[in-house]
C-alpha cells in the first residue's frame, strides 16, 4: 500500500523533471543559435562592404562543421551565397520572413530532417541582406530521451529502494510490535476458548480485543464499585458490632450508676406514699425524685448516643470536647476498676476536621483496654494532647493514652491490630477494637501505634488538625484531673 501511495508521486516527480530537463535544453539551444547569429551579423555585413567573400566562405565553412549550415540572402529574399546545399523549402520560408527586420525563428521539417533556423538582417545604413543559420535537429529528440535516462533511472533506483525497506522497515517498526501486542492482548482475551474467529490483520484483532477488555474493565469497575460499597457497608457494621461490645463492657457499671438513683427514687416514694408529710416536706421529696430520673435520663442517653448508627459526618470539632464526653461515657467503668484518670492537654481549642462519634469510638477503645490492663490492682491512665508544628506543613495532633498496666507481652505485639486478636480472657473481648480504631484513623488521615514495657503502655494518635489552625506546642499537664 506504501510502495503504490508513493509510486504515482515518483513517477509524476520524473516526468516533470524530464519534460523540465528538456525543455531547458531546447532553450539552451535556441540562445546559442540566438546569440551566434547576433555575433555573426556585423561580421559578415563587414565582409560584403569590403568584397571579401573568401572569409564570408572560411566562417561559413567552420559553422558547417560544428553542424550549423550558414547562407546569405540578398534583400529580395534570393540565394546570395552558401558553402552548401540548403534545402530551398527553407530558403523560401526565410524569404517568406524577411521582412521582419529585427530576425525571427522558425521550425521546419524537410522531408526526414527537422530544421531550426534563426534569419538576421544585414545592414550598412541600409539593408543589404539577411543571414540565414540552420541547426539540423533531427537527432534531437534522441538527445532527448539521453538526458531523460539519469532521472529515470534514478526514479527507477528510488522505487526499488523503497520497494525494499519497506517490508523491512514495516516488518521491524510496525508488524512485528504489533504481532507482539497482538499476542500480548490475546492472554488477556478469551476469544480462544469461546470459540470466536479471529480477524484478518492485527489492526482488526487489536480493535475487536481492545472493545472486549473495555467491556471487561467496565465491569470491573461496577464490580469494584459494589465490592467497596459493601466493604463500607461491612466496616460499618464492624464498627458498630465494636461499639455494641463496648456498651456491653460499661454496661455493668452503668447499671450500678442508674441503680443508686433507682434506690433513692425508692426510698423518697415510699416515704412520700407512707406518711402525711407536709406541703414542703413533699415537694423537697418530688424534687429529688426528679433530679435521680433526670440523672438516670442523662446516663441513658448518653448510651444511647453512642450506640446509635449513622452514616459518617466529617466536621470541625474540638478535640477538648470530645475527650470530655468520652470521659463521661466512661467514668463509671473506671471508678469500678479503681482507675484514676488524669487529662493534659493545650489552654486552647484544638480543631480537627473528624467524624466525633467514630473518635469517640477509637478513644473509648483504648481507654476500657487500658483499664483491663489495670485490672484488678487500678492505676493512672494519663491522656495527653500535643500539637506539633514542623515547617510550614499542617500541624499534628498527637493523643496519647498512657497506664501502668501489665503491657502487652512481646510476643504479641506485632499481632496487636490483627481482627479478632485480643490478649483478654475468653468472654472478655472481641479482638476488633484496635483493628476497627486503626481503620478508623487511617481514614482520617492519621496513625495508630503503642510502646509497651512491663511497666505500661502508650498508645500514640497522630491526626492532622483542621486547615487555618493555630496552636502552640505544649507539654505538661494542665491540671484537670477526673475520676479516682
Amino acid at each position: 500500500m506504501l510502495l503504490l501511495a508513493m509510486t504515482p508521486v515518483v513517477a509524476f516527480y520524473t516526468y516533470w523533471t524530464a519534460r523540465w530537463s528538456s525543455r531547458n535544453y531546447i532553450a539552451d539551444l535556441k540562445r546559442e543559435t540566438r546569440a551566434t547569429t547576433r555575433a555573426l551579423a556585423p561580421v559578415v555585413t563587414g565582409y560584403i562592404q569590403r568584397g571579401q567573400w573568401t572569409q564570408v566562405h572560411e566562417m561559413l565553412q567552420r559553422m558547417s562543421a560544428d553542424e550549423t549550415e550558414g547562407a546569405v540572402l540578398q534583400s529580395n529574399g534570393e540565394l546570395w551565397y552558401a558553402v552548401s546545399d540548403l534545402p530551398r523549402q527553407l530558403i523560401v520560408t526565410a524569404a517568406h520572413g524577411a521582412v521582419k527586420t529585427d530576425g525571427f525563428d522558425f521550425e521546419e521539417n524537410v522531408g526526414d530532417r527537422y530544421w531550426f533556423c534563426r534569419i538576421v538582417p544585414l545592414n550598412a545604413g541600409k539593408l543589404i541582406g539577411y543571414l540565414l543559420v540552420a541547426q539540423d535537429w533531427t537527432d534531437i529528440d534522441e538527445d532527448t530521451r539521453q538526458r531523460m535516462l539519469p532521472p529515470v533511472g534514478a526514479a527507477l533506483l528510488v522505487t526499488a529502494l523503497i520497494a525494499a525497506l519497506i517490508p523491512i522497515l514495516v516488518s521491524r517498526y510496525v508488524s512485528q510490535p504489533l504481532a507482539e501486542l497482538s499476542r500480548r492482548v490475546l492472554h488477556f482475551s478469551d476469544a480462544e476458548q469461546l470459540g470466536k474467529p479471529f480477524a484478518n490483520n492485527e489492526v482488526e484483532l487489536l480493535s475487536e480485543e481492545f472493545q472486549r477488555l473495555d467491556q471487561r474493565l467496565t465491569k470491573s469497575h461496577e464490580d469494584l464499585l459494589e465490592r467497596h460499597r459493601y466493604e463500607l457497608e461491612l466496616d460499618r457494621r464492624l464498627q458498630r458490632a465494636d461499639r455494641l461490645a463496648t456498651i456491653g463492657t460499661l454496661a455493668s457499671g452503668l447499671a450500678h450508676e442508674i441503680g443508686t438513683p433507682m434506690g433513692v427514687i425508692r426510698t423518697r416514694t415510699e416515704l412520700l406514699l407512707e406518711g402525711n408529710p407536709n406541703p414542703e416536706k413533699a415537694r423537697e421529696g418530688l424534687e429529688i425524685i426528679l433530679s435521680q430520673i433526670e440523672r438516670i435520663t442523662r446516663i441513658v442517653r448518653m448510651l444511647l448516643d453512642y450506640a446509635r448508627s449513622r452514616e459518617p459526618v466529617r466536621a470541625e470539632h474540638d478535640i477538648r470536647t470530645i475527650i470530655e464526653h468520652v470521659l463521661k461515657l466512661v467514668e463509671t467503668e473506671a471508678k469500678r476498676c479503681g482507675v484514676r484518670i488524669v487529662v493534659e492537654s493545650t489552654n486552647g481549642p484544638v480543631a480537627v476536621e473528624c467524624d466525633a462519634e467514630q473518635l469517640q469510638q477509637v478513644f473509648i477503645n483504648l481507654a476500657v483496654n487500658a483499664f483491663d490492663a489495670m485490672t484488678p490492682s487500678g492505676g493512672t491512665l494519663r491522656v495527653r494532647t500535643e500539637v506539633e508544628q514542623k515547617d510550614h506543613h499542617t500541624p499534628i495532633l498527637q493523643l496519647t493514652f498512657e497506664d501502668n498496666g501489665s503491657g502487652v507481652p512481646q510476643q504479641f505485639q506485632e499481632h496487636l491490630f490483627d481482627p479478632f486478636f485480643t490478649t483478654k480472657p475468653p468472654g472478655k473481648g472481641t479482638g476488633m477494637g484496635l483493628s476497627v480504631s486503626q481503620a478508623i484513623i487511617h481514614d482520617h488521615d492519621g496513625e495508630i501505634s503503642f510502646e509497651s514495657e512491663p511497666s505500661g503502655t502508650r498508645f500514640y494518635v497522630r491526626i492532622p488538625t483542621a486547615p487555618g489552625h493555630t496552636a502552640l506546642h505544649i507539654k505538661g499537664n494542665s491540671g484537670v484531673e477526673r475520676a479516682t
